[in-house]
This record gives C-alpha cells, structure tokens and sequence, in this order.
C-alpha cells in the first residue's frame, strides 16, 4: 500500500527536548528520506513547530525544503499568543506554507485562539488553506466556536486529540467520557482527526501496540468515519520510543476493509491537499 504521512517534523539540527541530544541529528532529512522510499510514501505534511528553542526559524527551514522536494507539504507554525493578523497570514501563505500549525494545549493558548480576528478563518478558506490543531481535551472543549468559524477550511486535529496516557484495562465508559471533547466536533465536516502519536496513550510511552490507542480509534472511526481520518508517523518525535513500522500498524487496523485503509493511510490526505 502506499502512503501519505499527515504528520511529520524535520529541523536543520535533528528534533530534540529537554537538552539530549537529537536522535538524527543533521541527518534527518535523510533519514526521513530512507523511510519513506521503504514505505511508499508519496506525501508528507510538515508540521512547524518553533517553540521550545528546537528551531525559532522553523517555518523558513521547513519552506526551503518544500521548494526542493516536491513531496513535502508545509504548515507554518504560529503562536496562539501572537495576535497574528490576517496580512500576516496571507504572507505565510504566499510564501508556499499549505496552511497552518497551531499548538492550542492548554485553555490559554485555547482562549488566545478563540480571539483571533474572525478575517483570519475567511483567508484561510479563501486560499483552500488546512490547519492542523494539537489540543487536550480540556482546550478541545473551548473551542468549538473556533470550527465554527473555520467553516470550510479542514481542522487536523493531531495525535487522537491528545487524550494523554490511558491504563490499558481502562473501560468504555471512562475512555468515552476522556473522548468527548473531541467526538462532539465531528458534527463539524471541516473536522479531521489524524490517527498518529499514539505513544503517546501508553505508560511507558514505547509499550506497542498501544491497547488503549486501538479502542480510542475504534471510537473516533465511529463517529469520524473512515473519510475524516488520516495516519501520521509524528516523525521524528515517535521514533525515541518506537519502530517506524509500529507508527504504521495499530490494534484493530485488521479489521477495516482495504478501501477504508487505503483511505486512512493515503487518501485522505490528498484529497485535503488537492493532489494528483
């Protein structure tokens, strides 16, 4: 099967946090490279990301790479808190970005969102733009006036909505109730969940295959549909705790028809990004 990778991230230095060292290092790009000539990967979203000292100049890296590659679709990352306004929006557009990252974790980056200018959303729509949306929960909940807004423009919202890591015994009541933030937006058509950083669900965070990830997708298919989701690797982040195959592979994936996967794991992704 071919792919298309809704989520990855690529820095001149390699990803790092808390002051290790990169697990790529310079190499990255080459290793993203390697991998996806080993798994058929036809398109990758780049996701910006300039906080946290990893790269300030992220959006102008992850540019000059999508001028050279023809793969690599990037979203440039702007800081909820930065009151952008929508002449700087569009300038990130006309630079090449597909659209935007927006990192809305917690409720005061979500009610920073919340009051941007409502022209914001309408440049977006009219530059057939995406945003791809890391939130918890408890800043899903906020911002429901915000896919309102966005009417028309496709919301990636990343890594299962961030449900944090769940027991693995956890039952379906509890799990639904961790999950209803992000399973009341799907009312919204503009509304895409991506099915990656499922490391993420599990303590310790490299215990594959993820139990707890497999019934929140099997949740999130439900009310999404198979059209609405769409895999990520979370490249390179992922890969400090497991294979690049097990970011590939999730509990319960056997059970969908070729269709519905062939939808999840390329697809999907291309339709939102009009490719060829």
């Amino acid at each position: 099967m071919r792919l298309a990778d809704s989520h990855i991230h690529l820095f001149p230095r390699g990803y790092s946090h808390d002051g290790g060292p990169a697990l790529f290092g310079t190499g990255e790009l080459a290793t993203y490279e390697a991998l996806r000539a080993a798994h058929h990967i036809d398109c990758a979203l780049v996701i910006g990301y300039e906080a946290d000292g990893i790269d300030p100049q992220n959006n102008a890296y992850i540019r000059r790479l999508g001028a050279t590659h023809n793969w690599l679709r990037t979203l440039a990352y702007v800081d909820t808190h930065a009151g952008p306004t929508a002449e700087f929006i569009t300038d990130l557009l006309d630079q090449g970005h597909s659209g935007l990252a927006i990192y809305a974790t917690d409720d005061a980056k979500a009610q920073a969102l919340l009051g941007w200018p409502p022209n914001i959303w309408e440049v977006l729509r009219s530059h057939g733009a995406i945003v791809s949306l890391n939130a918890r929960p408890g800043s899903i909940a906020l911002l429901r006036p915000v896919m309102e807004a966005a009417d028309g423009v496709p919301i990636l919202l990343s890594h299962l909505g961030l449900p944090g890591p769940l027991p693995a015994g956890l039952d379906d009541a509890a799990l639904r109730i961790r999950l209803a933030p992000l399973l009341s937006l799907a009312r919204f058509d503009n509304v895409h969940v991506k099915i990656s950083g499922l490391y993420a669900t599990s303590d310790p965070p490299f215990a594959y295959p993820h139990i707890a990830a497999g019934h929140c997708i099997r949740h999130i298919l439900s009310a999404y549909g198979c059209d609405r989701c769409l895999w990520g690797s979370d490249f390179s982040p992922a890969l400090e705790f497991v294979s690049f195959p097990q970011t590939i592979h999730w509990e319960g994936a056997k059970r969908l028809k070729e269709k519905e996967m062939i939808m999840i794991m390329r697809e999907n992704l291309f339709r939102i990004l009009h490719c060829a």
